[in-house]
């Protein structure tokens, strides 16, 4: 949970609220409702992803605080006929705005990189391939038959040290280059606005063979990587 963020900063606050309005007011509660309030916390405090049980979890509680301050209902207050015209104006909308499925593909072709997998399956690659992080849960759904460098999951690649060497590469650190040759690194699968996008197209054995405004695909031309390590180690030494 990054508590840096605006949204950790409102996640911690609303933790705190609780909390708070347990310590003054004593609320009871059930045993299974506080373990899987306190269950949901700690998992959204471990990862961001966690959020969609921890609202759940902890929702029905605040909903029995929030009653405190809110009047009971009254059956007989019901409006029978605006709550079916307001039923029906919303039920209207939602059938009127749900996206069409043009819709939905415009939006994942601006997110993620569906031309250069469409490249791919037509022209396939060879060896491993890096991408942006990004991109990795979509490559895994679109090509299962390719593996991808990194994906959405940054637990296991944080743990074996994949996440530290993928950072180190993006942010072009002195190690970065080398890092590719350890993982023998073929081809490079990036987002537009990165910056190594723009070390690469100046690189003589990195070849850019697909772009769109979304990502873009370079191949490593092995043959010309060779010849510019063999002319560096035939340059004579300088001479003072």
């Amino acid at each position: 949970m990054p508590l840096d963020l605006p949204g950790g900063k409102l996640f911690l606050a609303i933790v705190a609220l609780f909390f708070i309005l347990q310590f003054i007011f004593h609320f009871t509660f059930r045993l299974e409702e506080w373990l899987l309030a306190f269950g949901g916390a700690a998992m959204a405090f471990l990862h961001i992803r966690f959020l969609l049980l921890f609202v759940p979890f902890v929702a029905p509680l605040f909903a029995v605080m929030l009653a405190r301050w809110m009047p009971r209902y009254e059956r007989k207050k019901d409006k029978l006929v605006i709550n079916g015209v307001l039923i029906s104006a919303v039920a209207t909308a939602m059938f009127w705005y749900f996206p069409s499925r043009a819709a939905l593909e415009r939006i994942v072709e601006g997110d993620f990189p569906v031309g250069a997998v469409n490249y791919i399956r037509k022209h396939p690659l060879s060896g491993p391939v890096f991408n942006a992080y990004g991109f990795g849960g979509y490559l895994i759904a679109a090509l299962p038959e390719q593996r991808v460098f990194i994906d959405g999951r940054s637990e296991p690649y944080e743990s074996d040290g994949v996440l530290s060497d993928y950072l180190q590469i993006t942010e072009l650190k002195p190690s970065a280059f080398t890092l590719l040759e350890v993982y023998g690194i073929r081809a490079c699968l990036l987002e537009q606005e990165q910056a190594l996008v723009t070390v690469l197209r100046q690189m003589p054995e990195w070849r850019q063979v697909y772009s769109d405004s979304t990502s873009v695909l370079f191949v490593r031309e092995l043959a010309v990587a060779a010849r510019s390590i063999g002319t560096e180690k035939q340059k004579p030494a300088n001479k003072e």
